[in-house]
């Protein structure tokens, strides 16, 4: 359990225990008139901001604003348990203590992310990732030696002008594939080619004992 996780829990019981203090300073018609002024206050302004931010936290403004107004509602009770000296502040602590304990209890959720950016990053890769399946696909293998070696000369200029690396690890799967097929259906006009260097074309080479 990390120390992060232990003063979030720590500091959701102390607010806990704040909120119900100031619940029974207020009444309960002032704790909910409190509750309620702050959250419409709040709430289209947390609306407004995450419509304007692509970077935002994976909160609704709903629950920006609920947290906005407990947390107000919290200030009070803290105040007066604060000033109420030893008692007040251990109450505080068994509010605190009791949270720590209960979340070294509760099962780790899975990790979302954090923000609508990171999630579209991720969709976008994933998509990313199945074209470069679907082309790698369609190079096993359809194709002759003669449109292989195209492919050979095109991924060549690819990477000679300085493809960034997720079109480098797909280029580089693709001349695998190429190579593999090379050596398959022509081993010896492949050796010849490598023997020559592995010119940046290898048409003459493979296609004189190729198809």
């Amino acid at each position: 359990m990390s120390v992060q996780r232990v003063v979030i829990a720590a500091g959701l019981g102390a607010g806990t225990v704040g909120a119900l203090t100031g619940v029974l300073l207020l009444g309960p018609l002032g704790a909910s008139l409190l509750l309620a002024v702050v959250f419409l206050i709040v709430w289209p302004l947390a609306a407004v901001i995450r419509q304007v931010v692509v970077d935002t936290p994976d909160y609704s403004a709903t629950t920006v604003a609920a947290l906005a107004a407990t947390g107000v509602l919290c200030l009070p009770g803290l105040v007066r348990l604060v000033a109420d000296g030893a008692f007040g502040v251990a109450t505080l602590l068994v509010g605190a203590v009791v949270f720590v304990l209960i979340d070294l209890v509760v099962p780790d959720r899975r990790e979302r992310p954090s923000s609508r950016r990171q999630r579209r990053i991720r969709r976008l890769t994933e998509e990313q990732f199945l074209e470069d399946e679907a082309l790698i696909a369609s190079l096993q293998c359809p194709l002759s030696i003669s449109e292989l070696c195209d492919v050979w000369v095109e991924t060549a200029g690819q990477l000679a002008q300085g493809a960034d690396m997720r079109d480098r690890q797909a280029v580089a799967e693709v001349r695998r594939i190429c190579l593999d097929e090379f050596e398959r259906r022509n081993p010896v006009g492949f050796q010849r080619w490598l023997d020559a260097g592995a010119p940046p074309n290898p048409t003459t080479y493979l296609m004189a004992h190729g198809e």
